[in-house]
């Protein structure tokens, strides 16, 4: 579906899933190429800008919680030469930033001649930035109660199973914090579009919030990755724990075994053999034996966890 949306002396033209028969309109009336649709179009297409002629594509990783693909995914945007207008392309996972477009061009409304599409843009990228802090944080929010959890050493495969969502979630954020910084100096590198001195700090801004948002998912990373650590401590040492019990009941139990198995094969010069009351004298050998043996065990701390 395409919209056209007249502001002042430019138009804001926006492709949301677009359809086979739509492309041609692209191509003779805004002098799109087909290679840059595909790339507008495809879902996995990493952060970067292209040049074509007089049109200048931005792809910029954006949030996207509802995706069935990842953590983030691209938002495309076309802006010509002489700015008469900005293209979005948007999906069902992705149209939520049409939003943010209205309510910066209501909010600039009695100011809105001196806006070109190229600050619309700028501003658009500002506030996906943002978001960015927002899921790193809640990121950190979601993992409290799982680290809890494993600090009570509740050993819940559940709670394991969200701590590795949540590390696959953050590798996708910091990839794309990544390339949409380099997105940004590519951005105000580029010479196709003439930038003005204040729309370059804009891009500025845009950078400080994307590295602030990679440095805090960093720490969240460097975190997590702590509290998976710390888990896998705790399990060895539970396993240890377990194995060394498991052993200390082997040995135990060897000695009946021994002394059951001496006075089993009917030698009849065994001490206490030939007594009616020898197999209430082996059981007490036998325990006198355990206990000697649990005994040394204690007293080279084997018990110790």
């Amino acid at each position: 579906m395409i919209e056209e949306q007249k502001i002042t002396d430019w138009t804001w033209v926006q492709v949301h899933e677009m359809q086979p028969n739509e492309r041609e309109k692209l191509n003779q009336k805004y002098q799109i190429a087909n290679e840059m649709i595909n790339y507008a179009l495809d879902p996995y297409e990493s952060a970067r800008n292209e040049i074509d002629g007089e049109n200048l594509l931005i792809i910029f990783d954006v949030v996207t919680p509802t995706s069935d693909i990842a953590t983030t995914e691209p938002a495309s945007f076309i802006v010509n030469q002489d700015q008469k207008f900005l293209m979005t392309f948007t999906r069902m996972e992705t149209k939520y930033l049409i939003n943010y477009i209205n309510k910066i061009i209501e909010q600039a409304h009695e100011n809105l001649h001196h806006f070109q599409p190229i600050d619309i843009l700028i501003d658009t990228l500002r506030i996906l930035s943002s978001k960015f802090q927002t899921v790193i944080l809640e990121i950190n929010r979601r993992r409290n109660p799982i680290q809890r959890a494993l600090r009570e050493a509740k050993s819940l495969q559940g709670k394991i199973d969200e701590l590795m969502n949540l590390q696959t979630d953050l590798i996708y954020l910091l990839n794309s914090l990544r390339s949409d910084n380099d997105l940004i100096n590519n951005l105000k590198n580029q010479k196709l579009l003439s930038l003005e001195t204040a729309q370059i700090e804009k891009l500025v801004d845009v950078q400080v919030e994307l590295q602030q948002a990679q440095d805090t998912g960093e720490l969240s990373q460097l975190v997590t990755n702590q509290v998976e650590d710390s888990y896998a401590s705790i399990a060895n040492n539970n396993l240890n724990w377990t194995m060394k019990m498991l052993t200390l009941v082997t040995v135990v139990l060897t000695i009946p075994t021994i002394v059951s198995g001496f006075y089993g094969q009917n030698v009849q010069w065994l001490p206490f053999a030939q007594n009616h009351t020898s197999w209430l004298i082996t059981i007490l050998i036998t325990g006198i034996l355990m206990l000697i043996t649990v005994i040394i065990l204690w007293h080279r701390g084997f018990f110790k966890r």
